[in-house]
């Protein structure tokens, strides 16, 4: 199912900004309309994260598909401004998906394997995320991406959303049953508000997200304008460099982020993304050519599989089972926060001090994010004693 619904997602990752520059946007409005779906996100996700809790995962992985099934079918129509600028809304407002398959997992998993499983489960997100450009770049055409036919990569995705859907129905089991759950802590009592205020080092790992996921967006919803503009990549050459991130994502996850947990630790994995994000981000200041773009963008593959999944094993070790769903939303939707902020933010600083400026800031606030881990450390030996 995850892996179905990304497929989606990715045929339109590197071609949704070309949607709003057909419009006539400029790069710091494009880079706006796309962060519309994080700041959506983060209203949605804590909100389908209680329900989740409340009422199972399933009806919020089902909302979930047939959001986003809308929302592509909008996309593909998008004659407007304001008709791409909904369809960003409603894909946000409805991505509750991840958030709710990760607590799926933890369900099912007991701790000592939740770290694999979770990993399984960003492996299957991130092979979607690499195959899915692929097709996108297939069903646009080889040419500029200006020129490319846009149409037919939103109705595919649509058409992904729905088969998703179908095997949420037909195929997935209910895995939380809140009538199930112990009465001494009431599901859905505990605002987000109380739930941060009491554990200091959850609002820690949140600011660390906000921190990294900030410069993370800015190179995700900058990559297919910057390869556009700086070193004139066509369709083709843009959907393989978003390929070539997500495969070498899911492999990392598939095959190496569980036993790097297992050996290092969550917390040392998490250094370890931080410091591979900023290598990679200046491999691509740097690069000269494709294949020190791959590089780059392979070490940004490896700093995503580290980082965020031994972030979200943390996050998921703060909660019960009765507010999982509900601290799993807060995760995602702190997430949401920040990918809204960077991208909404890459724009005007790309327009303003040029294309490079947003990912030599992203490698330079990898100094403050690895800060940020020894407090996190210090404050869990704290929890401990």
């Amino acid at each position: 199912m995850v892996f179905v619904d990304l497929l989606g997602f990715g045929v339109l990752i590197p071609l949704v900004p070309f949607y709003a520059v057909k419009l006539g946007l400029s790069p710091g409005w494009v880079t706006f309309v796309i962060s519309l779906h994080a700041l959506f996100q983060f209203v949605g996700a804590p909100i389908l994260g209680r329900i989740s809790d409340r009422m199972g995962r399933r009806p919020v992985l089902m909302i979930s598909m047939l959001g986003h099934a809308g929302a592509y079918l909008l996309l593909g129509f998008a004659d407007s401004i304001a008709v791409l600028v909904l369809s960003r809304m409603l894909s946000g407002f409805t991505s509750g998906n991840l958030a709710t398959a990760y607590a799926y997992v933890a369900d099912v998993c007991p701790p000592e394997k939740r770290a694999a499983g979770l990993a399984r489960v960003s492996s299957a997100f991130a092979l979607g995320y690499a195959l899915g450009p692929l097709l996108g770049g297939l069903l646009a055409g080889n040419v500029t991406p200006v020129a490319a036919d846009l149409h037919r990569p939103a109705f595919m995705a649509a058409v992904l959303s729905l088969l998703s859907f179908a095997a949420i129905v037909f195929l997935l089991p209910e895995t939380h049953h809140p009538s199930r759950i112990s009465h001494d802590t009431p599901v859905g009592m505990q605002t987000r508000t109380e739930i941060i205020r009491r554990d200091t080092t959850l609002l820690l790992m949140l600011v660390l997200s906000l921190t990294v996921f900030v410069c993370a967006a800015m190179r995700e919803s900058l990559l297919a304008l910057w390869a556009h503009d700086k070193h004139h990549f066509d369709t083709h050459s843009i959907t393989q460099l978003f390929t070539i991130n997500g495969l070498g994502v899911a492999a990392m996850q598939f095959f190496v982020t569980g036993l790097v947990i297992q050996r290092l630790g969550e917390l040392r994995t998490v250094r370890v993304g931080i410091v591979c994000y900023g290598v990679g981000w200046l491999i691509l200041v740097l690069a000269d050519g494709f294949g020190w773009l791959t590089v780059g963008i392979l070490c940004g593959s490896v700093a995503t599989a580290l980082f965020g999944t031994s972030l979200q094993t943390l996050v998921s070790s703060r909660a019960a089972g009765n507010t999982r769903g509900t601290v799993m939303g807060i995760y995602q939707s702190s997430s949401s926060l920040a990918r809204f902020a960077g991208a909404a933010f890459s724009g005007a600083l790309y327009d303003l001090a040029g294309y490079d400026a947003p990912y030599t800031l992203g490698a330079m606030m990898m100094l403050p994010a690895l800060l940020l881990t020894v407090w996190i450390a210090r404050s869990l030996q704290r929890s401990i004693a």
